[in-house]
Order: C-alpha cells, then structure tokens, then sequence
C-alpha cells in the first residue's frame, strides 16, 4: 500500500512540477508582452512629445520671421539666439533622430545662429539685407516645419517616429 502511495505521489509530484513549469512560461511569455507594450506606449509618448516640441520650435521660427518683417530686430536678435538654442537641445535630448533629421536640424540651427549675428551687427536692415535675412528665416521654417510634418503624418499612420528611424 504505502509503494501505490508513493507511486501516486510521485506522479501527482510530477503533474504539478509539470504544470508550475508552463505556468511559469506563460507568466514570462505575459510579462515580456507587457514589456513590449510598456515600450511601444513610451516610444509613442516620445514622439508625441517630440512632435509638439518641434511644432512649438516651428512657431519660434514664425515669430522670429514675423519679427524681422516687421523689423523689430532688438527682439528677432534675442528669437534668433534662443531658437538656435532650443533646435540644439532637442537634437542632443532625442537621440532617437535619424542622421538626415539630425543634420537639418543642425543646418536650422546655423541659419538660426546667422540670422542672430547678422542682425545684431547691422542694427538696421535695408531692403536687400532684410530679403537675405528672411529667405534664411524662410529656410528654417521649412526644415522645422518638414520634420514636424514628418513626425506628424507617421503618428496619423499609427508608426513611431523611433520606428521609422530605426
């Protein structure tokens, strides 16, 4: 009798060993899904973040045009300087900007960076200047607003901006 028993119990033993070993693979196949998730949400939010930065760097660009047309250059000059600023830190904050995104952004910056020294040594601008002055502010304006239009049409489609980088 107690040999029948220990029989049964070392099936039993064996059935729950078994069934501890699946339900452990399936707790870990369900955590790395979770994982997966976790990771697909964040790279939304980045880009979603990243989007709404470069649209808000798209309307410093706007401002500066518009102040420079208007030909309030104390103020164009302090816009040139802060946006060249604010297009640097978001290239050095999202490393996930593929080369192409990245050296636009850089070239932006440059044009942000003539624009502020041009305008701070003239003081005044004659017509030709202030044409030269807003083609690059113009040039700015596109690469921002190209880039965000970028961002923007891959989260209408549903793909990350992380994923089509990669």
């Amino acid at each position: 009798m107690l040999t029948k028993f220990a029989d049964w119990s070392s099936i039993a033993g064996a059935v729950l060993g078994a069934a501890g070993l699946i339900f452990s693979i399936l707790a870990f196949l369900a955590a790395k899904g979770a994982k997966q998730s976790a990771e697909a949400a964040r790279r939304d939010v980045r880009s979603l973040v990243a989007a709404d930065r470069f649209h808000q760097l798209n309307a410093s660009a706007s401002e500066l045009f518009s102040h420079i047309e208007h030909e309030n250059l104390p103020v164009a000059s302090f816009l040139a300087r802060d946006l060249r600023v604010e297009i640097n830190a978001a290239v050095s904050r999202w490393e996930f900007l593929d080369p192409i995104t990245r050296d636009r952004f850089l070239e932006a910056s440059e044009f942000a960076q003539q624009v502020g020294e041009f305008i701070r040594t003239k003081g005044q601008l004659d017509a030709r200047d202030k044409k030269k002055v807003l083609k690059k502010c113009d040039a700015i304006l596109a690469i921002l607003s190209g880039e965000s239009g970028k961002i923007q049409s891959g989260l209408e489609a549903g793909v990350s901006y992380e994923e089509r980088s990669h």
